[in-house]
């Protein structure tokens, strides 16, 4: 399984590559996409930038796809220009785009093993507020470590927010925490990951200052 879960991971890759290469030369509305990719950047930036996201990994999955194939086309563009220094920049500054929206990406596909990169672990509700707690596996392979995310949803939207995070220690990656939820006093939940009679850390919605 895990040569098969490979190959569709660079077949991802090749497809977004290609697929910016072939928009950039054939598709029409080209100075109409421009905007669209400036405004799509900006939106997923912002979304990025407060921790929030959608709460369908549908939605979530075409929203990177859409940013994969704004980035791939940017560079292509790149490369027409044939100037090294227009290349070097955008080699600088799309990459990382383009390699950090595709493992988010990774996280939101339903490709063999993905249960292994992350799952839903419980859900709770503290009075209106509806919270989730995911692990997956970080994104280090040299140091490897099962994390635990907190998300409440965003009342009156699609959107959901990250609101604490703990990856667990090494010697943890295959512990089976039971989550133990609690409702505070200020409408805030919180949740101990609990193991061996013990807690080893709490993740908590944490008032804002």
């Amino acid at each position: 399984m895990e040569p098969i879960h490979g190959v569709l991971e660079w077949f991802i890759i090749v497809f977004i590559v290609g697929g910016g290469f072939a928009v950039n030369r054939w598709a029409p509305l080209k100075n109409a996409r421009r905007p669209f990719y400036v405004a799509l950047l900006l939106g997923a930036f912002i979304l990025d930038l407060n921790k929030a996201s959608f709460r369908s990994d549908v939605l979530n999955a075409v929203l990177y796809l859409f940013v994969l194939f704004a980035v791939s086309e940017a560079f292509w563009v790149c490369i027409r220009k044939k100037s090294r220094l227009l290349l070097t920049g955008a080699f600088v500054a799309l990459v990382p785009v383009f390699l950090y929206a595709y493992a988010a990406l990774l996280l939101t596909v339903p490709l063999p093993c993905h249960d292994l990169r992350k799952e839903l672990f419980d859900e709770y509700k503290c009075g209106a507020v509806d919270y989730a707690l995911t692990k997956r596996l970080s994104f280090d392979p040299f140091a490897p470590a099962q994390v635990y995310i907190l998300t409440k949803d965003i009342r009156r939207t699609p959107l959901k927010r990250q609101i604490d995070k703990y990856p667990a220690p090494k010697g943890y990656i295959e512990a089976q925490f039971v989550p133990q939820w609690e409702c505070k006093a200020d409408g805030r939940a919180k949740v101990n990951l609990y193991i061996d009679g013990y807690t080893l850390w709490s993740l908590e919605d944490k008032a804002e200052e």
